[in-house]
């Protein structure tokens, strides 16, 4: 009788946790399909915000060639900022449009400090055409 009884004992035990194990395995694979699960919705959401920048940018003139490297500074970073404008406006992110609007605004105060150079007509000039762009959001 003891024999049977350690028998069932042992049975019961290898039934046990052999479930448990099965269990143990199915929670590992759930949780990695979870986890690649979340990985590709993070990258659909990396490449639609990508994809959003991209057309944002097409809409946004080129920042011109100029000879001053302070005014062409100045023309890539009125270009940087159209287009932080143009992408969060598209995304409906409003705070960052707002911000990028305020450095836009205090972009155009600050050319005001290169009316001597030979190229400030066009620097004032590309900045005229990107404000058109942006007033056609």
């Amino acid at each position: 009788m003891k024999k049977v009884l350690l028998l069932t004992l042992a049975a019961g035990f290898i039934t046990f946790t052999s479930c448990k194990k099965e269990t143990q395995d199915e929670v590992v694979v759930e949780t990695e399909q979870a986890g690649e699960n979340l990985e590709e919705a993070g990258n659909d959401v990396a490449n639609a915000a990508d994809e959003v920048f991209e057309d944002a940018k097409a809409l946004v003139t080129d920042a011109p060639q100029i000879a001053n490297p302070e005014l062409q500074e100045w023309a890539n970073k009125l270009h940087d900022e159209a287009v932080k404008a143009k992408t969060a406006a598209k995304a409906g992110n409003v705070d960052e449009m707002n911000e990028a609007v305020a450095t836009i605004t205090s972009l155009s105060e600050s050319l005001a400090n290169f009316t001597d150079d030979a190229d400030y007509a066009k620097a004032e000039a590309y900045y005229n055409e990107v404000k058109a762009e942006l007033e056609q959001m």
